[in-house]
Protein backbone atom coordinates (compact mmCIF):
# COMPACT_ATOMS: atom_id res chain seq x y z
CA UNK A 1 0.00 0.00 0.00
CA UNK A 2 1.26 3.45 -0.82
CA UNK A 3 1.47 5.73 1.40
CA UNK A 4 -0.62 9.04 1.35
CA UNK A 5 1.56 11.63 -0.08
CA UNK A 6 -0.48 15.58 0.86
CA UNK A 7 1.45 17.31 -1.19
CA UNK A 8 -0.06 15.23 -4.45
CA UNK A 9 -3.20 14.98 -3.73
CA UNK A 10 -3.50 19.07 -2.96
CA UNK A 11 -4.15 19.40 -6.80
CA UNK A 12 -7.30 17.57 -6.64
CA UNK A 13 -8.09 18.38 -3.72
CA UNK A 14 -8.45 22.04 -4.63
CA UNK A 15 -10.48 21.04 -7.82
CA UNK A 16 -12.69 19.01 -5.63
CA UNK A 17 -13.58 21.95 -3.70
CA UNK A 18 -13.86 23.99 -6.67
CA UNK A 19 -16.05 20.96 -7.95
CA UNK A 20 -18.57 21.27 -5.24
CA UNK A 21 -18.96 25.17 -4.65
CA UNK A 22 -19.50 25.78 -8.49
CA UNK A 23 -22.34 22.77 -8.16
CA UNK A 24 -23.80 24.41 -5.33
CA UNK A 25 -23.76 27.81 -7.00
CA UNK A 26 -25.38 26.40 -10.18
CA UNK A 27 -28.04 24.75 -8.17
CA UNK A 28 -28.88 27.39 -6.58
CA UNK A 29 -29.35 29.53 -10.07
CA UNK A 30 -32.19 26.41 -10.23
CA UNK A 31 -33.82 27.62 -7.89
CA UNK A 32 -33.51 31.45 -8.05
CA UNK A 33 -33.03 31.55 -11.72
CA UNK A 34 -29.90 33.80 -10.78
CA UNK A 35 -26.74 33.62 -8.88
CA UNK A 36 -24.24 37.17 -8.31
CA UNK A 37 -25.61 38.48 -11.21
CA UNK A 38 -24.32 35.69 -13.08
CA UNK A 39 -26.44 35.84 -16.39
CA UNK A 40 -27.63 39.35 -17.81
CA UNK A 41 -30.87 37.82 -18.00
CA UNK A 42 -32.50 35.99 -15.17
CA UNK A 43 -33.69 32.55 -15.69
CA UNK A 44 -37.09 30.50 -15.25
CA UNK A 45 -36.11 28.65 -11.82
CA UNK A 46 -35.80 25.06 -12.95
CA UNK A 47 -35.55 21.49 -11.57
CA UNK A 48 -33.43 20.41 -14.16
CA UNK A 49 -30.75 23.12 -13.71
CA UNK A 50 -30.35 21.90 -10.15
CA UNK A 51 -30.18 18.01 -11.25
CA UNK A 52 -27.09 18.72 -13.07
CA UNK A 53 -25.64 21.16 -10.69
CA UNK A 54 -26.37 18.20 -8.25
CA UNK A 55 -23.78 16.44 -10.62
CA UNK A 56 -20.92 18.75 -10.08
CA UNK A 57 -21.05 18.29 -6.50
CA UNK A 58 -21.42 14.46 -6.30
CA UNK A 59 -18.50 14.72 -8.21
CA UNK A 60 -16.15 17.09 -6.50
CA UNK A 61 -17.49 14.19 -3.51
CA UNK A 62 -16.46 11.48 -5.39
CA UNK A 63 -13.12 13.42 -6.28
CA UNK A 64 -12.03 13.58 -2.28
CA UNK A 65 -12.23 9.82 -1.94
CA UNK A 66 -8.83 10.12 -3.48
CA UNK A 67 -9.36 6.80 -5.20
CA UNK A 68 -8.54 5.64 -8.70
CA UNK A 69 -12.71 4.52 -9.08
CA UNK A 70 -13.87 7.48 -6.89
CA UNK A 71 -12.17 9.89 -9.57
CA UNK A 72 -13.43 7.54 -12.51
CA UNK A 73 -17.24 7.98 -10.63
CA UNK A 74 -16.62 12.08 -10.00
CA UNK A 75 -15.16 12.65 -13.87
CA UNK A 76 -18.38 10.83 -15.12
CA UNK A 77 -20.75 12.92 -12.65
CA UNK A 78 -18.38 15.95 -14.34
CA UNK A 79 -18.93 14.89 -17.84
CA UNK A 80 -22.96 14.41 -17.47
CA UNK A 81 -23.05 18.39 -15.62
CA UNK A 82 -21.30 19.39 -19.38
CA UNK A 83 -24.17 16.89 -20.89
CA UNK A 84 -26.46 19.32 -18.89
CA UNK A 85 -25.40 22.57 -19.86
CA UNK A 86 -25.75 21.23 -23.80
CA UNK A 87 -29.31 20.07 -22.44
CA UNK A 88 -30.04 22.97 -20.79
CA UNK A 89 -29.03 25.38 -23.74
CA UNK A 90 -30.73 23.23 -26.36
CA UNK A 91 -34.39 22.99 -24.39
CA UNK A 92 -33.36 27.31 -24.39
CA UNK A 93 -33.77 27.01 -20.40
CA UNK A 94 -30.54 28.93 -20.59
CA UNK A 95 -30.50 31.51 -23.41
CA UNK A 96 -27.96 30.93 -25.92
CA UNK A 97 -27.27 34.40 -27.13
CA UNK A 98 -24.56 37.33 -26.49
CA UNK A 99 -22.97 37.10 -23.03
CA UNK A 100 -24.70 34.15 -21.33
CA UNK A 101 -23.48 32.08 -24.25
CA UNK A 102 -19.89 33.01 -23.71
CA UNK A 103 -20.52 31.77 -19.87
CA UNK A 104 -21.72 29.04 -20.45
CA UNK A 105 -19.20 27.99 -22.87
CA UNK A 106 -16.74 28.64 -20.10
CA UNK A 107 -17.95 26.51 -17.66
CA UNK A 108 -17.78 24.34 -20.45
CA UNK A 109 -14.48 24.65 -20.48
CA UNK A 110 -14.00 24.78 -17.28
CA UNK A 111 -15.46 21.37 -16.60
CA UNK A 112 -13.46 19.73 -19.28
CA UNK A 113 -10.69 21.36 -17.79
CA UNK A 114 -11.29 19.64 -14.53
CA UNK A 115 -11.52 16.24 -16.40
CA UNK A 116 -8.27 16.65 -17.78
CA UNK A 117 -6.54 17.85 -14.28
CA UNK A 118 -8.25 14.79 -12.39
CA UNK A 119 -7.19 12.15 -15.94
CA UNK A 120 -3.23 13.52 -15.48
CA UNK A 121 -3.36 12.98 -11.71
CA UNK A 122 -4.81 9.25 -12.20
CA UNK A 123 -1.25 7.66 -11.37
CA UNK A 124 -1.39 9.55 -8.31
CA UNK A 125 -4.85 8.45 -6.94
CA UNK A 126 -4.77 5.07 -4.76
Amino acid sequence: MKPLNRARHLGITIVAIFAILAGIGETIVGFTGNFFGIFSTPLTPSSSTSIFGSFYILGGLSFLTMRKCGAALGMIFVAAEMLGRVHLVATGIIPASRDDAIKIIIGGVIALAVIVYVSSQWDNLN
